[in-house]
């Protein structure tokens, strides 16, 4: 029963703590809405590849509609593409793929969506289907195999190899507890919308942990099109005309998802939504409470007080934590909480991509301390 509307969703999720990273129900005034399309694979890794169809191709013939689309649907959306050749960030499929999020990250994405054609080894199998992320450790373990059939090696975190003690993998709950409603939502309308089209909805799945959405810091979701093993599905994806329709079909899921997120209409989600607020509400549990004192990143000071939502963070946005210092520039806006000095200049380069001046500092009680 499709008995939950958005308004309860988002109400829901109000009580996640403030280093969680996710899509605001209203854009900030003088704030375009951002949306990164990511065709999969590319350059040393074509994907799935069946008689005329190579995968790497295909999908960014259909990112690139999507884009086309979306400059007509919602002129006032910004919409990126990982890739628009037949390329790839890195010779590792992990790091690539980590590094197809990080750009989206820095784009400030309000919505990352990664375009792929699905393969299965019984030839029986058809349809469309969304995947979203989950770190709820049941269905990670459940569907690792049925993703990872004709997967790249590195498009998967192996569940057993995550430190579930890391300040990254509490970060990363954090942020799941806050998206994946969101991504829920668009996954539900864009299988819908394919299938329109005639092929059958698969629905909306989540599993294994795929690293193009782990490092991703808000909602996502990878759309996987049709079974290119499968005759009839390959038939129509053959098709003059699937291209467009595809990308109709996920441009249209983006038109919906920003304007109910921006409360121009009323939309509602499965009830599935229920069962990830119970997986969250146990999964919070496992997220730290901020050290008293440590390291953490200083990425700006300000001589006023800023709002933590505020577009200058860009990536960082809703994930920044207020520390008090001394001076004219005594508003100390930081990321990130460190036992020690050595792990917080690990995660600085990283923060150094956004914010060139970022440094190390030490905190106490709230303030910023020397010593």
């Amino acid at each position: 029963m499709r008995n939950l509307i958005i308004a309860l969703m988002l109400l829901l999720l109000l009580p996640v703590g403030a280093n969680a990273a996710g899509v605001e129900n209203v854009a900030p005034e003088g704030r375009k809405r951002v949306v990164v399309i990511d065709p999969g694979h590319g350059g040393p890794r074509p994907g799935k590849v069946m008689k005329d169809i190579a995968e790497e191709h295909y999908v960014l013939d259909v990112s690139k509609e999507v884009r086309k689309q979306l400059r007509t649907k919602m002129s006032d959306l910004e919409v990126y593409l990982t890739r628009s050749s037949d390329s790839a960030y890195h010779e590792k499929q992990s790091e690539d793929n980590k590094r197809r999020a990080e750009f989206a990250n820095r784009k400030g994405a309000d919505l990352y969506v990664s375009i792929h054609a699905n393969a299965h080894e019984k030839t029986s199998v058809h349809g469309c289907e969304v995947w979203v992320l989950t770190l709820n450790e049941r269905l990670m373990n459940q569907n690792q195999g049925q993703a990872a059939r004709y997967a790249d090696d590195g498009d998967f975190i192996d569940p057993k190899d995550i430190d579930r003690t890391s300040q990254g993998f509490m970060m990363a709950v954090a942020r799941q507890l806050e998206n994946e409603p969101f991504s829920r939502f668009f996954a539900e309308e864009c299988c819908r919308n394919m299938s329109s089209y005639g092929l059958k909805n698969l629905g909306v799945k989540a599993g294994p942990v795929f690293t193009v959405l782990y490092y991703f810091e808000g909602p996502g979701v990878i759309v996987e099109l049709a079974y290119l093993t499968n005759s009839n599905d390959y038939a129509y994806l053959s098709e003059k005309r699937a291209k467009t329709e595809m990308a109709t079909a996920i441009s249209d899921a983006i038109v919906s998802y920003f304007k109910a997120l921006d409360g121009n209409v009323s939309e509602s989600v499965s009830e599935q939504t229920s069962e990830l607020v119970e997986s969250a509400e146990a999964a919070t549990a496992e997220v730290a409470e901020p050290l008293a004192e440590g390291y953490t990143i200083q990425l700006i000071s300000s001589t006023v007080e800023v709002d933590k939502g505020d577009y200058q963070f860009k990536s960082y946005k809703g994930r920044v934590e207020l520390y008090m210092g001394t001076g004219r520039y005594k508003y100390k806006y930081c990321y990130g909480s460190y036992a020690t000095r050595e792990a917080a200049q690990e995660e600085l380069m990283r923060a150094r991509e956004t914010f060139k001046d970022a440094y190390v500092v030490r905190y106490k009680d709230g303030r910023i301390v020397t010593k």
